[in-house]
């Protein structure tokens, strides 16, 4: 099972294409592309150092990923530390996925690996269907529901906990995201609905679970959605 500890809870890049409304760093795709291969590089040649914490941690999430591809049938997935303060919490490419270094002491750490494992469990390296921006726009974001939903089902799965425990996990991942929103609303969300919403949608997956999810916040609408569904 994967450990937590305390840090950031905003993830602003990409995780699994540029996708309608992604903001890339400057530069562009090639400069987004070379910061990932220079990070690469540098955790390779061990110019970066972790502390033991962060040493410790890594291992774990190494051992999470190769648990959760043997669990689905899939090959081993790469896991990249990045060491740029600048990247994101989390991100999912073909072939790998990253978490910043103080990821690797973040309280949100299970749900972030847990949320771009899930991308690889649900094979989001195909393109996005659609003819229009619009429809490509609404595709991505139901990939990134159908991610919320699926680590709840990797952490209960591969990590041991309840499901009870996993939905809270992913839970509160996406309220601390809420409540940054809240504070910042100019929070690039990188193409996600807002985060009430996918509480919302989360929730209203797990309809056995409401019994104590009804009364959270961004709950209502779940609700409401299960209930007209």
């Amino acid at each position: 099972m994967l450990r937590r500890g305390v840090g950031p809870i905003i993830e602003w890049w990409p995780r699994s294409g540029a996708g309608p409304g992604r903001r890339w760093p400057p530069g562009g795709l090639a400069f987004g592309l070379g910061l990932v291969a220079l990070c690469f590089a540098l955790a390779v040649a061990g110019c970066a150092t972790l502390t033991p914490a962060q040493r410790r941690s890594e291992s774990e999430v190494r051992l999470f990923a190769d648990r959760t591809a043997r669990a689905y049938g899939l090959p081993p997935i790469h896991v990249l530390v990045s060491h740029n303060p600048s990247d994101p919490p989390g991100s999912y490419r073909r072939g790998f996925f990253a978490v910043s270094a103080v990821t690797l002491v973040s309280t949100f750490r299970d749900a972030i690996v847990a949320h771009e494992l899930a991308h690889y469990v649900l094979g989001h390296d195909a393109p996005l269907p659609g003819d229009t921006t619009d429809e490509r726009r609404r595709a991505y974001q139901e990939r990134e529901l159908d991610a919320n939903a699926k680590s709840v089902e990797i952490l209960a799965r591969v990590g041991g906990m309840s499901e009870e425990r996993a939905l809270k996990t992913v839970y509160a991942y996406l309220l601390g995201v809420h409540w940054a929103l809240e504070r910042y609303p100019r929070l690039n969300l990188s193409g996600h609905k807002p985060p009430c919403e996918e509480i919302a949608d989360l929730l209203a997956r797990f309809p056995e679970q409401r019994a104590w999810t009804a009364s959270l916040e961004c709950a209502a609408t779940s609700v409401r959605d299960a209930a007209g569904g």
